[in-house]
């Protein structure tokens, strides 16, 4: 695991140690974020291939994301191809904290294969409720807001 996954773990683990009721905040930003695309891809690079594999027909790569946050929305890059042959995929998704995490992508532009937002929703609703699931078991979940730069997650200890 990369370092900057590491560190995320390591966040996520001290606040598992704070005692009941006690207030937390963790904050991601656009640079972090970033690093841990990075370090993802380059841990998991055949399962992200054949899982593109899978769903577009095609052996693609994935390289170059850039991950940023913008007021309640979150703007995802990569760039993707075969070979040489290269070109920028882009997300564009709203996120919001009501109770429950809501992730709804808006726009996703991947060219020579067409992907509807609708059901990129489908196929991340799952991850997501994992991901929550296992945060929930530890945290009261107050917020999570979204600015220009960063992603502020406020909790208390369960």
């Amino acid at each position: 695991m990369g370092a900057t996954l590491m560190r995320f773990m390591d966040r996520f683990n001290e606040f598992k140690t704070l005692p009941s009721g006690e207030s937390f905040s963790i904050k991601v930003t656009d640079q972090e974020a970033t690093a841990a695309a990075y370090e993802y891809l380059a841990e998991n690079r055949e399962q992200v291939r054949e899982r593109l594999q899978k769903s577009t027909g095609m052996k693609l790569q994935v390289e170059d994301p850039s991950i940023e946050f913008r007021n309640d929305e979150v703007f995802v890059s990569a760039k993707g191809g075969m070979g040489f042959l290269k070109a920028k995929a882009s997300l564009t998704a709203e996120v919001q904290w009501d109770g429950k995490l809501n992730v709804v992508a808006r726009s996703v532009e991947v060219p020579f294969v067409s992907v509807s937002p609708q059901k990129l929703n489908s196929a991340v609703k799952r991850p997501l409720e994992q991901l929550m699931k296992k945060v929930e078991e530890y945290a009261d979940i107050q917020s999570l807001k979204l600015t220009n730069g960063f992603a502020v997650l406020e909790a208390v200890r369960k």
